[in-house]
């Protein structure tokens, strides 16, 4: 493959937020400088903190090896960097792993409860074969008197995080080259007001004073044309690019209502674009403060977000609940992840209150209090829907923030409503479909061509007949 795909891999620290504060200076800093960068997390995450797209002016993305094929991965990150300039690739390799192999757990809200910010970047590093730079953490030691932690094996340079003053970055930079050979090609103040206030923005605002100082702190003491140089420095692997999913010709136009407000709102931004690809004219709307969905509208997505923080607000718009319902008897279709999942159930509780939901899953959503943390799972449809046929495979990861109670009504037919699983986190209702699993649509191309077919509606409004007028 002969078009320049500028990357790094920036290797971070196994706990902190998301991204990383010597991450975020980077990739801001890189910004004001003029240079478009599309930041990667290690491991697909939807999040709504939003601070990449803040700081870059493009949405965050997302790569992981297990839940994504080797030709999606090459795929995303080429296409990534054709509309920006740099791919920040950001994980770590140390991170403690569960009994399932998973890699460490990334701070998303919906899916993960608390803990280290990125996934395991060593499968990433060999496929797409990327230049690495170590973060090292000065952590307001001397560097006098203590070990600069070692980098990994394999990387290329370093940035150093968290120094208090010119002469102590100059004191580590020495010793990163002595112990290790490796150069500095940036380092990030202390600042301990800044990180303060980015680590405790709530989610959805962005700290902006916050983010501009620590930028203008790494671009003091960043060696840009270094990186630029490193992030140029190999050819990307060749593969064979995965095919753009496209509208079939003569289909016709279907329009995709998606949840996005203060509740709701983690989505990943491949999702939008295939379904843009297949055709779909794609429209906002809020559970919370809209009192109807959309006109027209095929099909409502409803992701991950805090709806335990919102349970209350949600409950009291009886207009949208009522709205959502109409929909699904007219026969419409529905998609929901997580906190969206827990929204459409009977019920959701949240530290002993219940409060009421759409009442259109069969199932009641009690959020956790101590959430679990996220598992790696596949599972098999258990029977027919517009998901997918009976026996189809899908991957992800089954969040731990919700404990599920299958709870159908009294005398309902089964085949109106049930599970949609053999393992308890997908459920659906007519064309509803609820899932307490996470997918990643880029990575299942058969089921975003789902979202996207022919759909008939179970039920059809008739007709009405004129009658004829009688004699007069």
């Amino acid at each position: 493959m002969t078009t320049p795909v500028p990357r790094i891999a920036l290797a971070t620290s196994t706990s902190g937020p998301d991204p990383s504060i010597a991450g975020l200076a980077l990739i801001a800093g890189l910004t004001a400088r003029g240079l478009r960068v599309q930041h990667f997390r290690a491991r697909a995450c939807p999040t709504p903190t939003e601070v990449v797209a803040h700081a870059t002016g493009m949405p965050g993305r997302h790569l992981d090896t297990w839940l994504m094929p080797p030709d999606v991965c090459l795929t995303l990150l080429a296409g990534g960097v054709r509309s920006a300039g740099l791919a920040v690739v950001e994980g770590t390799f140390d991170g403690p792993r569960d009994g399932g192999g998973a890699a460490e757990t990334p701070a998303c809200p919906e899916v993960w409860p608390a803990g280290p910010a990125s996934g395991d970047l060593g499968p990433l590093v060999g496929l797409l074969d990327l230049p690495v730079v170590a973060v090292a953490s000065v952590g307001g030691s001397r560097c006098g008197t203590f070990h600069l932690p070692r980098p990994p094996r394999g990387a290329a340079a370093v940035i150093l995080d968290g120094v208090d003053s010119p002469e102590e970055l100059e004191r580590c930079r020495r010793l990163v080259r002595l112990t290790s050979g490796l150069p500095v090609v940036g380092a990030v103040e202390s600042l301990p007001a800044a990180r303060r206030e980015v680590e405790s923005a709530p989610p959805g605002t962005f700290p902006r004073e916050a983010v501009e100082a620590l930028a203008a702190s790494f671009l003091r003491h960043a060696d840009l044309p270094a990186i630029e140089a490193l992030a140029a420095s190999r050819p990307y692997p060749d593969f064979v690019e995965r095919p753009a999913l496209r509208r079939p010709p003569g289909a016709p136009a279907f329009r995709v209502a998606f949840a996005r407000d203060e509740a709701f709102g983690c989505y990943f931004p491949d999702t939008f674009e295939a379904l843009a690809a297949m055709g779909a004219q794609l429209v906002e709307f809020s559970p919370l403060c809209d009192g109807s969905l959309p006109d027209r509208v095929d099909l409502v997505m409803i992701g991950c977000g805090l709806a335990e923080r919102y349970a209350g607000a949600l409950a009291s718009n009886f207009s949208m609940a009522a709205s959502l319902r109409q929909h699904v008897c007219r026969g419409q279709r529905i998609y929901t992840e997580g906190g969206g999942s827990a929204y459409l159930g009977r019920s959701i509780v949240v530290d002993g209150e219940r409060f009421p939901g759409a009442g259109i899953l069969p199932v009641d959503a009690e959020f956790a209090p101590a959430p679990r943390p996220p598992e790696r799972v596949v599972r098999t449809l258990t029977r027919d829907s517009w998901l997918g046929p009976r026996g189809t495979q899908v991957r992800g990861y089954r969040s731990g923030r919700w404990n599920l109670t299958f709870s159908p009504a009294a005398f309902e037919c089964p085949s109106c409503a049930g599970r949609l699983s053999g393992d308890g986190d997908f459920y659906f209702r007519h064309h509803a479909v609820g899932s307490f699993v996470h997918l990643h649509l880029a990575a299942l191309p058969e089921v975003v061509s789902a979202f996207a077919g022919p759909h008939h509606p179970s039920l059809v409004r008739p007709t009405p007949v004129r009658r004829p007028e009688p004699d007069a």
